[in-house]
């Protein structure tokens, strides 16, 4: 997988040999590439993963274009009827609309919509003041195809493949805080979202009450009288503050290499839980993983 820039650049240069190459009859069509464009013409991008617009830097960029004109045109891709659609650029085409602008310079790039929504992500991650949550909504709007490869996409996006999973951890937390998030998405980063996420997996025989456990700690880094970072210790205090929990026998089997201690299975009437302690795992070694667990599952399930 190529990365978004090279993939961004490829296009622009395949947009600017068209347009060079063009005959006189199609020269107008062909100045499409880059052009004036009426801001009612051009639709958001359904891949935006910002949710926050600062106002007052809106109004400072208005300013400064008032003042000095558009530096650098937004880039869009066409769809039909002469529409566009955003891939980069919203804060400048917000402060178009501050300053009541009919039209705005744009780039016109072609892009389907696997190549849109991997160049929108990247060109908001190049900004570096997305929150952590929103990178989150952004991979998350990712096609399920592209999404497919980690490593890769990691690669393409410029993030290492520890971030990614980090990222990744928001999907599984309650949907009060992911609600929350939606308003206020700097009130959680990656690795607490990452702490919450295993809290739960460590719980997962008690999930309810581990949950309602986490959303009361999360109330309280909601508040502000409690650290994102300590949130964990205190959901694990007042889960331990609930009524005694059944005790149940479990059966724990070493996962043993070169005569060390790589792991262990834990197993009762109810769960089987997996540790392994390795740093990294390719992403078909995981896929080959998730298959043989599913299978084990519908055996279970048939029995």
């Amino acid at each position: 997988m190529v990365s978004t820039k090279e993939l961004l650049a490829q296009r622009l240069k395949q947009n600017t040999e068209k347009h060079q190459q063009a005959q006189q009859d199609t020269i107008k069509d062909q100045k499409e590439f880059r052009r004036n464009v009426s801001l009612a013409d051009i639709s958001k991008s359904p891949y935006q993963p910002r949710k926050i617009f600062d106002e007052n830097e809106l109004q400072q960029l208005a300013d400064s274009i008032s003042e000095v004109g558009l530096l650098q045109p937004i880039t869009v891709r066409k769809l039909e009827h002469s529409k566009f659609e955003l891939i980069a650029g919203e804060r400048r085409l917000k402060a178009h609309q501050l300053l009541n602008k009919s039209t705005i310079e744009v780039i016109i790039v072609d892009a389907n919509d696997q190549e849109a929504s991997l160049l929108t992500l990247a060109e908001n991650l190049k900004r570096q003041d997305l929150t952590d949550y929103e990178i989150f909504v952004g991979l998350n709007a990712l096609n399920t195809e592209i999404k497919k490869n980690k490593q890769k996409l990691a690669k393409s996006l410029g993030l290492n493949r520890e971030d990614m999973y980090k990222y990744l951890s928001f999907e599984k937390l309650p949907k009060q805080i992911l609600s929350d998030l939606n308003e206020q998405p700097s009130l959680l980063g990656r690795s607490a979202a990452t702490a919450f996420k295993k809290f739960l997996s460590d719980h997962i025989e008690h999930f309810e009450k581990a949950s309602n456990a986490l959303i009361q700690a999360w109330d309280q880094v909601k508040t502000k009288k409690l650290e994102q970072s300590k949130a964990v210790i205190y959901a694990e205090k007042i889960l331990n503050q609930s009524p005694q929990k059944s005790v149940e026998t479990s059966l724990v089997r070493k996962i043993e290499f070169n005569g060390k201690v790589a792991g262990n299975i834990k197993l009762n009437a109810k769960h089987l839980k997996v540790s392994l302690n390795v740093e990294n795992i390719a992403d078909d070694d995981l896929d080959k993983l998730e298959s043989l667990l599913k299978q084990i599952v519908q055996k279970n399930k048939n029995v």
